[in-house]
């Protein structure tokens, strides 16, 4: 049988179509592709910060909205939030993810994705430490997790039409 032609999801913004690419905004949510991913375009903080500078308006309401009490990982590549340190030291092997961003300096940021407790403090505890999320978010956060569904958040070619 033949099928209807696919139609092109797309965000009207000021009479221009935009389309935010899944997996860059999976890359600037998630810190890693979820499925394939451009990690190649994400090597410095220049890389990121320009992303991120691009879709912040975008990405940052539907994260607070969707996964209260975490942040997109953009905002610990390009500094705004300072990134978790090891409590411990990881075991070997280990299946966590590691992400590191090549500093101006020269230098190399390593940030701990998945990394749970007690190795590294919770995104949570983390962000409520340096005043980034307030009661009222942390009781969100903590609801959302008793849900138990964590991949509630929305990607954006997948929400407009």
């Amino acid at each position: 049988m033949p099928r209807a032609p696919a139609r092109i999801r797309k965000r009207y913004i000021e009479g221009q179509s935009e389309v935010l690419d899944w997996e860059i905004e999976e890359m600037l949510v998630y810190g890693v592709p979820l499925v394939f991913g451009p990690p190649c375009r994400f090597k410095t903080h220049d890389d990121w910060a320009h992303e991120w500078n691009r879709h912040r308006e975008i990405v940052l309401p539907k994260v607070i909205e969707h996964r209260p009490g975490t942040r997109p990982f953009a905002m610990y590549a390009t500094g705004e939030i300072p990134p978790r340190e090891l409590a411990l030291p990881l075991p070997e092997p280990h299946g966590f993810w590691i992400v590191d961003v090549c500093e101006r300096d020269g230098s190399v940021t390593t940030h701990y994705l998945n990394v749970p407790e007690p190795w590294v403090r919770s995104e949570a505890k983390h962000l409520r430490e340096h005043g980034i999320i307030d009661d009222d978010e942390l009781r969100r956060h903590r609801a959302w997790l008793k849900r138990g569904k964590f991949d509630t958040y929305p990607l954006e070619m997948s929400v407009y039409r």
